[in-house]
């Protein structure tokens, strides 16, 4: 056991080593990178300034320093040619893409294994790739959770009992009673749609702090938004099933009883829709902005920890970051499990608003 123990101990000091080199050693080739072309643009400048005749010493005949033999045919002011505005604008464009990291606002962003699979291709085919970044590892996470889920099913034994079985049965049944004291004994018909929803999140967090992963819920277009629109389309789905349409519209008015109530209907069933169409929003941006802000955090640690490095070492390209970042893996992995249980509990308690009334009092007296 100690063995064991001793063993896991050392894969988890040589990934998290693994991790730390990766992503100095990218910080440090992506500052050695830019600062060549910065100096030599430097340079270029500072010599053309230097060899730049001054006003009245090139041409001495004109008091204005203006060579007579040149006829000024066009105004400095005007507005370039259509051809080199398009040549310029797409130099400047394509080089504000590279320097910025394809277009991310200026957000430091650690590489992925599409940043070295987008090197090799062209500018057109590149934009293409990162445009699909987010799906493309989301799908490469669902792919590989159903492999492990089905090869784990066909290896099922309730005598001998693996360890990755323990592991699941563990995870699956601390869920389950998680959902049972929110909606009660049906959290049975809900929890693989909660406990797929809970180890999908989870895993996309937790895979942003792998080398060369990326968190794909660190996009609230492409993943979390779409998260927050199926969880509000299986509940609203529920909601009508349970309800049935009356007893659905008859939930949006208040569940109104008294005659005051019934006149106040007018006031809350907008209110009742507009809080039902802001929860699968409020669900995504809560979710996004954790792991964003996760994200860009420890990538800002990783280039300062480079910058530092880089300048400390005499501008030596192959000498790794400071590890600045280490804290924050400690934290990342808090905020990813922290994050994912908050997003499956308000689901659950989502599902749990749109129970019937009389389901709630079946089951509190059966729990009695």
């Amino acid at each position: 056991m100690r063995r064991i123990c001793n063993r896991s101990l050392a894969t988890l000091v040589i990934a998290l080593g693994v991790s730390l080199l990766v992503s100095g050693a990218y910080a440090q080739d992506h500052g050695a990178a830019h600062d060549p072309h910065a100096a030599d643009s430097q340079a270029v400048e500072a010599q053309a300034h230097d060899t730049a005749p001054t006003q009245g010493e090139a041409y001495p005949d004109d008091p204005h320093g203006h060579d007579p033999a040149v006829t000024h045919t066009e105004d400095p002011h005007a507005a370039p040619a259509h051809g080199e505005a398009a040549g310029h604008g797409a130099e400047g464009a394509h080089g504000a893409e590279a320097g910025h990291g394809g277009g991310h606002g200026g957000m430091p962003h650690l590489p992925s294994a599409l940043t070295f699979i987008e090197s090799k291709l062209p500018p057109e085919a590149a934009a293409k790739v990162d445009a699909f970044k987010d799906p493309i590892f989301s799908l490469f996470m669902a792919l590989v959770l159903a492999l492990v889920f089905v090869s784990l099913s066909t290896k099922l034994d309730a005598r001998k009992p693996g360890r990755l079985q323990m592991a699941m049965e563990l995870l699956l049944g601390g869920l389950y009673s998680l959902f049972r004291t929110i909606i009660g004994d049906d959290a049975r018909k809900y929890t693989p749609f909660l406990g797929s929803l809970f180890i999908f999140i989870l895993c996309n967090n937790l895979f942003g702090m792998v080398p060369l992963g990326h968190a794909a819920t660190s996009s609230f277009a492409n993943t979390t938004f779409a998260l927050g629109a199926l969880t509000f389309l299986y509940v609203q789905g529920i909601a009508l099933k349970l309800n049935g349409i009356k007893g659905y519209l008859f939930h949006l008015a208040g569940s109104p009883k008294s005659m005051v109530e019934w006149c106040l209907t007018p006031l809350f069933f907008p209110l009742h829709v507009v809080g039902e169409l802001i929860k699968p929003v409020s669900l995504s941006l809560r979710l996004f902005g954790n792991i964003f802000g996760e994200d860009t955090l420890v990538a800002t640690m990783v280039l300062l920890g480079a910058g530092i490095s880089y300048s400390l070492s005499g501008h030596n390209p192959y000498i790794p970051g400071l590890p600045l970042q280490f804290p924050f893996y400690f934290l990342g992995l808090l905020s990813c499990t922290i994050q994912a249980l908050v997003f499956t509990l308000l689901a659950t308690v989502y599902i749990a608003l749109w129970l019937p009334h009389g389901h709630h009092d079946h089951d509190e007296a059966h729990g009695h």
